[in-house]
């Protein structure tokens, strides 16, 4: 089911304010070529032969992602191209597949599809700039080369579309909710939250209760704040910021630590809630330890997947503090998007400062796998 949360209390959320795109048009249209449409140049199709529509290519979708998780990069691109087929302006598949091949250092394919992407309307040409899918072509003449128009484009695009500014301002925002079968709202409840990564949803996040092994809680997928697009499709994140003001990061961090504190606060108010769990993945991770440690009387538990703990922003007072807090911690040894140093570094520093940790190591990339996810729930269950 879908619940809303309300941040009117706390004005914890910042509202994106900007001046509308300014979009160039010529008095003419531009005659559009459909040449390659000719009915005597492609196959016609009977009405009664649309059963290709019964295609799942949500599963599809998710066999090209595990492809991905397991580094098997050419099944990957061969079952991204196929989901392609049904879906050829989803720009944030499209920007997988140029992962793809960008890690078999492909820097050809890789520039093809990455162009393929920002014209499908996948718009965050920074993340393509630190992305280490594409450190084996990022050398290359034509990768290089390609990237650099695609950055001077989004850069004279960004020039027309005036300046962005922000205002902070109250709102609701959605979460998925699963529960037991058997749930009764007036009995002790377990409640679990999680925190997706950047660029994923609620939508996405909250199938992680398939993953669980017949799950006894209540689990919440909370949307992240700040929506930016990923194609055909929107992603969010946890956290926005302003290159013009370096102030203004933290107060970000605090807002969005007081919209997850919040949402406990308000499933205490609807249901009977005993514990408290906070799970979060890559940014949600980060975002875990901030807010779990920040807010430690709130929760019973961290589970924290493919993440780091931001030592800048959480002072050694602040983790001394919060040191009665079970920790889980579970990382991937071949995750390139946060090193599992990052995970064995947050492990090491918690247990030098006294706390329960337990820490999960898998063979695999940044990810969150079935069998560690089941791991975390027995140890929520201890």
């Amino acid at each position: 089911m879908r619940i809303f949360i309300s941040l009117t209390a706390f004005l914890c959320m910042l509202c994106l304010i900007a001046a509308p795109f300014a979009i160039a048009q010529d008095d003419e249209e531009e005659e559009v070529d459909l040449s390659w449409a000719d009915a005597d140049s492609i196959d016609v199709y009977d009405a009664s032969e649309g059963d290709f529509l019964d295609n799942d290519i949500t599963a599809l979708e998710g066999a090209a992602w595990e492809a991905y998780g397991n580094e098997d990069w050419e099944l990957a691109a061969q079952l991204y191209l196929a989901y392609l087929r049904y879906n050829m302006t989803d720009g944030r598949n499209m920007y997988n597949l140029a992962c793809c091949y960008g890690l078999m250092g492909e820097a050809e394919l890789a520039a093809v599809y990455l162009e393929r992407a920002i014209g499908s309307g996948f718009e965050n040409i920074e993340f393509v700039a630190m992305d280490p899918d594409f450190e084996l072509v990022r050398d290359n003449d034509i990768f290089s080369e390609t990237f650099d128009r695609l950055a001077q484009a989004a850069a004279e695009e960004e020039a027309l579309s005036g300046d962005v500014i922000f205002n902070m301002a109250p709102t609701f925002l959605p979460c998925r909710m699963m529960v037991p079968d058997d749930f009764d709202p007036d009995e002790g409840n377990t409640l679990v939250i999680g925190l997706h990564g950047y660029g994923a949803s609620p939508d996405s996040f909250i199938r992680l209760w398939e993953r669980f092994d017949n799950p006894d809680f209540i689990y919440i997928a909370p949307q992240a704040p700040y929506p930016f697009s990923i194609g055909n499709d929107f992603g969010y994140s946890w956290d926005t910021w302003d290159e013009d003001n370096e102030d203004f990061w933290p107060q970000v961090a605090i807002l969005t630590e007081m919209y997850v504190a919040s949402i406990v606060e308000n499933m205490e108010e609807q249901y009977n809630i005993d514990k408290v769990y906070l799970l979060g993945f890559s940014q949600g991770c980060g975002y875990t330890y901030m807010t779990g440690i920040h807010n430690h009387e709130l929760f019973d538990g961290l589970i924290c997947f493919g993440g780091w703990l931001d030592t800048d922003w959480l002072t050694d007072e602040d983790i001394d503090a919060a040191v009665a807090l079970p920790i889980f911690i579970a990382h991937g040894t071949s995750d390139r998007m946060v090193e599992f140093e990052s995970g064995i570094a947050a492990r090491d520093l918690l247990l030098d400062k006294g706390f329960d940790v337990t820490f999960y190591e898998f063979d695999g990339a940044h990810t969150v796998p079935e069998e560690a996810l089941q791991a975390a729930q027995a140890w929520m269950e201890k």
